[in-house]
């Protein structure tokens, strides 16, 4: 009949084919005609547990009945046709959920027992059977009878089975998978422990290569699996997680059984993220639960688990990673899947369980009452179907604790936390001495009791919360995840218990409880880095803070740059950023008080800008690398480009709208990217044993960064936090940087005058270019507009006036006079120096460049001392002046585009007339350049031709996207040229691009360190230097500002240069064009101001 313990498909198949043909010429009412049938629908039942096919199942079930319809009462083979009829109705149910067809799969086995004669070889294989069915019945509702009686009738199967049966290992593997099932309802620790024997002696036991090993693998890693989360022993988990490896490795792609044994896995490989917080273990169990969805069947009744789990770990996603987006995918899983799931089924609880925390993360999320009362709606009624003495229930109990803790910190009802610290006092009371989640719940209780005294104040209740904690601590499994959450809420408490006592030594191990859960080894960055936060608070409390401070910011620094790391999109990079902006600039501020201007300098420069600096380090020239070890540069250069790539890597279908198979898709890339993080790190570590690289890539010391300054100016980073402001000026030729303390200007200040100027910038409607902004070349009182108003303060100046005044008194004054600046006389002949500033927080929004006093008839200002430029961060200009690449002369030229109208966007007449104005001044000295207007440029061909150019034009509208810069776009008539396209390209001769468009420098408001514009954008895209806009531009002003500036560049061209232009002259050009345009406009007032004022200098 072949061999049908391997399972081979091909042979059933076979099999089939061959008692179909034997069936056809079987005359009607032959005597084996039942024999027949019975074969035929024995291997049915085969084909459908390989394949899953359910009309293979229904046949076989048809030609079972059949069978005994045509067998006479009292046929000796009755027993073997009911039980074979038993067995597929059982496995029909495992597939519809139908309990019509289990109940009749036990009726049918419970009779083929009885009607098997004593003492007959076949009683241990009903036995089996009829455990088996009654097995799902437990399974379906929970009825622990059910189980027990299973449990009852494979140990007397056992135990009639001779030794060395080939059913040995089967039922070995049954009975311990029943054993179980067992531990998990009653939580009785021996059953579990027998269930492991039994399983693996049937490991032992079965011949190689049996169809049923991979089944009896995966069984061996369910037990173990719930033996790690009894005792916390990594050992086992470890174990569980190989093993259920080589079982998913085992079982062919398409078989019925692959969907639940990734499921398995995936339920390991999730937990062993929660013990360790090694976030490669949960993408990759999401992307198995993914791939487990879409292999199983619709109607399947596993499906409803599936999507279970898989909304499980969504929602540990979300809270690891965040995206609204994950969290609203895991919801819609765990909804989907309690409808699938049939009223009382055991699993029942454990879903609305799982339901619940993904909830409970919407409410933290947003606030919402509904999302906390529906949770606490649900737990509630988690607790009134479970089955009384069910293991679970410290979980279930200790979770509804969580939900009331919640609902007191919204509502200050003490109703809600008395009633959650009773619970939790009960979770204590009958949760199993030694469980592995002991610690947990203790952390838990100690929690809600400090809750507690926060709002009563009684001391005992924060002394028995800490006295908690300590057990907790105590008792916890070594490198647990959870450990540093401990940690942190001790300091919390400690600091609390500080607070009301004064005595020092709390206050000590306050600081060392931070300290701890902040160098944790493993955990959630961002949770490590709300520790630190808290540990260099409490040291910043002195002035001058303690110099342990500095180790402390070190540890924040550090911690700020793994929330945002390579695996991750960029979109989800500066979503991370976020949380922790201003940290940065407060660890400079510590710095500096305590003298260290070094290290004020080393972690501006580490923690800002970071998204754009994992780019440039991505893109880092490995000459002197590649000399040494061509092999390794090239494994450097390979993975840069895929981690490039995936960084920058975005769809144009919402997640809403993605299929199943689109998000599994991501998914494996999510977990491509995270393994090319990880290859990345292992190179970085294998270059830097190399002698002479031990610093490659590292952050950029201090001293490094003095040594490659340009020559023609200073470098100014200024420091802008809540306890003070300075500036570090970085002077070439100095070994040290210059500290300049800046005592009148402030944090305060600055964010008033950022309002101010955003005020008076709405006043003018100064936003998109071509909207109607009344700009003073372009004002017409013709009365049919409102006449821009200029907002005065008390004394009579304006804001833009008082915010500039400020900005040059308070700030660039100072700075001017400490490096001994003085103001140069237009008729000298002596070059103005250059200045790089780099402003930090929300400085990075005013025009420092034109900080002045502007009188009525005079004005002194900034641009009398120095041509201003902006960088985003130091090492972004020395990587410049260190790295100086020459330009293919083939691609020196300039290539200008103009789009005067697009869709959805105001006409901009005024680009036609710049670019044809500047392509008249470079062609009439024979330069290489190309002009392409309106519909003679698509998008994707002006990035093919900007390739083929050192200087880039482009006149257009511009759109920042300051959620995903990447998304950040120049909008053409075809449709846009996104950022994000631009840095994929090699853009190696790019040299200088002129963004005539609105906004190209503003940046985001709640990452104002992280330089979101295109300005920036285009300076990581490989340009050396960039001329942006902070607001909007005028029609009429932008191509003359255009054509001086272009002028300007072709009349200081070097002589080395034939055919194109030096734009390492920009700066200055620009300058010039800025100043002819002041001489044009004739005035100081504030349309003048705002007319000029928005043209600014990126880069080297």
């Amino acid at each position: 009949m072949g061999n049908t313990k391997t399972g081979n498909l091909d042979d059933i198949t076979t099999l089939i084919l061959r008692f179909r043909k034997s069936l056809e010429i079987t005359p009607e009412g032959h005597a084996d005609m039942p024999v027949q049938l019975n074969n035929l629908g024995y291997f049915l039942h085969l084909l459908f547990s390989r394949t899953g096919d359910l009309r293979d199942l229904t046949e076989a079930i048809s030609m079972h009945r059949r069978s005994l319809d045509l067998t006479s009462e009292g046929e000796e083979r009755i027993p073997i046709w009911l039980n074979n009829l038993g067995l597929s109705l059982d496995l029909l149910f495992s597939r519809t959920g139908d309990l019509r067809d289990l109940t009749e799969a036990i009726s049918m086995q419970r009779k083929a027992l009885d009607l098997t004669p004593k003492g007959h070889a076949i009683i241990p294989t009903r036995l089996d059977n009829l455990s088996s069915s009654l097995h799902s019945l437990f399974n379906r509702t929970g009825d622990l009878h059910s189980l027990t009686e299973a449990i009852s009738m494979s140990r007397k199967a056992l135990e009639i089975t001779p030794e060395g049966h080939p059913s040995m290992p089967r039922r070995l593997s049954n009975l311990g998978y029943f054993l179980y099932l067992l531990c998990r309802r009653t939580g009785n620790l021996r059953d579990l422990t027998e269930a492991i024997s039994m399983q693996r002696k049937s490991l032992d036991l079965a011949a190689e290569g049996h169809a049923h090993i991979p089944m009896w693998l995966n069984n061996l890693g369910s037990s173990l699996l719930s033996l790690f989360q009894r005792t916390g022993d990594l050992r086992d988990l470890t174990e569980a997680i190989s093993i259920e490896r080589k079982a998913v490795g085992l079982t062919p792609e398409g078989h019925a059984s692959r969907p639940i044994r990734l499921n398995n896995l995936a339920c390991s490989l999730d937990s062993l993220f929660r013990r360790t917080g090694n976030l490669n273990d949960l993408t990759e169990a999401v992307l198995l639960r993914r791939k487990a969805v879409e292999d199983t069947p619709e109607g399947h009744p596993d499906m409803a688990i599936q999507l279970n789990n898989l909304g499980y770990s969504l929602d540990a996603l979300f809270n690891r990673t965040g995206g609204l987006h994950i969290l609203t995918e895991a919801i819609s899983m765990q909804r989907i899947s309690l409808d699938l799931t049939p009223e009382g089924h055991v699993s029942m609880p454990m879903r609305l369980n799982n339901l619940c925390l993904s909830l409970l993360s919407l409410f933290r999320c947003t606030g919402n009452m509904r999302d906390l009362t529906e949770v606490i709606s649900i737990r509630r009624k988690v607790l009134e179907i479970a089955p009384e003495g069910h293991a679970d229930m410290p979980v279930w109990l200790d979770n509804l604790s969580s939900s009331l803790d919640e609902l007191f910190r919204l509502t200050g009802n003490l109703r809600d936390l008395t009633e959650a610290i009773s619970i939790r006092r009960k979770v204590l009371e009958i949760a199993p001495e030694g469980h592995a989640n002991m610690h947990g719940w203790l952390h838990n209780l100690s929690f809600s009791l400090e809750l507690l005294f926060i709002h009563t104040g009684d001391l005992r209740d924060l002394t028995e919360s800490i006295s908690i904690r300590r057990k907790a601590l105590e008792i916890a499994p070594k490198g647990h995840v959870g450990t540093l959450t401990s940690l942190n809420h001790l300091g919390i408490s400690l600091e609390y218990l500080f607070r009301r006592t004064g005595d020092l030594r709390d206050l000590t191990e306050a600081i060392s409880s931070y300290q701890s859960s902040a160098v944790y080894p493993s955990g959630s960055p961002q949770e490590r880095l709300t520790a630190a936060r808290n540990w260099t608070a409490l040291l910043n409390r002195s002035s001058p803070p303690s110099p342990a401070i500095l180790s402390a910011f070190d540890t924040s620094i550090y911690l700020i740059t793994l929330t945002a790391t390579l695996e991750q999109t960029m979109e989800n990079r500066y979503r991370q950023l976020q949380f922790n902006s201003g940290v940065t600039l407060e660890a400079a501020s510590a710095a500096l008080m305590l003298n260290r201007v070094d290290k004020a300098l080393e972690w501006l420069e580490q923690g800002r800008c970071l998204v754009w600096g994992q780019l440039n380090s991505l893109r880092t020239p490995l000459d002197d690398l590649r000399n040494w070890n061509a092999q390794l540069s090239a494994r450097i250069v390979q993975v840069s480009k895929g981690l490039e790539a995936a960084g920058s890597y975005s769809t144009q279908t919402t997640w809403t709208e993605m299929s199943l198979s689109e998000k599994r898709s991501l998914a494996e890339q999510a977990q491509d990217n995270l393994n090319l993080a990880r290859q990345w790190d292992k190179l970085l570590e294998e270059v830097r044993v190399i002698p002479g690289f031990e610093s490659f890539l590292k952050p950029v010391p201090c001293t490094t960064l003095l040594q490659h300054l340009p020559d023609s100016g200073p470098v100014i980073v200024i420091n802008i936090d809540t306890r003070r402001c300075d500036a570090i000026a970085l002077l070439p030729g100095r070994d040290q940087p210059l500290h300049i303390p800046l005592p009148d200007f402030s944090l305060e200040l600055c964010n008033q005058y950022r309002v101010g100027l955003t005020a008076q910038l709405q006043s003018f409607h100064l936003r998109y270019r071509g909207e109607s902004a009344l700009l003073a070349s372009e004002y017409v009182d013709d009365g049919r507009g409102i006449r821009p108003v200029s907002l005065r303060e008390k004394d009579g100046e304006t804001v833009i006036r008082k915010i500039l005044r400020g900005l040059w008194e308070k700030l660039v004054t100072p700075i001017l006079q400490r490096l001994e600046l003085s103001k140069v006389d237009p008729s000298s002949e002596r070059t103005l120096p250059r200045i790089w500033w780099c402003p930090t927080g929300p400085l990075s929004f005013l025009p420092i460049h034109a900080a002045g006093i502007y009188g009525n008839a005079s004005s002194e200002s900034l641009m009398d001392y120095a041509i201003s430029s902006y960088i985003p961060t130091v090492a972004a200009l020395t990587s410049r002046v260190k790295n100086i690449q020459s330009i293919n002369k083939e691609s020196t030229g300039v290539f200008m585009v103009s789009q005067p109208k697009v869709d959805g966007a105001s006409p901009i007449p005024g680009t036609t007339t710049e670019v044809r104005a500047i392509y008249e001044v470079v062609t009439a000295v024979k330069m290489r350049a190309k002009m392409l207007e309106e519909t003679d440029i698509t998008a994707a061909g002006c990035l093919d031709i900007m390739e083929k150019y050192s200087i880039v034009h482009l006149a257009c509208h511009g759109s920042q996207n300051t959620k995903d810069p990447l998304k950040s776009r120049f909008l053409f008539h075809d449709g846009s040229l996104e950022l994000g396209t631009i840095v994929q390209r090699s853009l190696k001769n790019a040299d200088l691009a002129f963004l005539s468009a609105c906004q190209t420098s503003t940046g985001a408001d709640d990452l104002p360190d992280e330089a979101v514009h295109l300005a920036a954008g285009m300076l990581a895209a490989g340009y050396r230097r960039v001329v942006a806009t902070m607001w909007s531009i005028g029609n009429r002003d932008a191509p003359a500002v255009a054509t001086d500036f272009y002028q300007y560049l072709l009349d200081h061209r070097s002589s080395v240069i034939e055919d194109g232009l030096d734009s390492h002259f920009s700066a200055h050009a620009l300058h010039h064009a800025t100043k002819q345009l002041r001489l044009r406009l004739d005035d100081n007032s504030d349309q003048s101001l705002l007319t000029w004022i928005p043209y600014v200098h990126f880069g080297y």
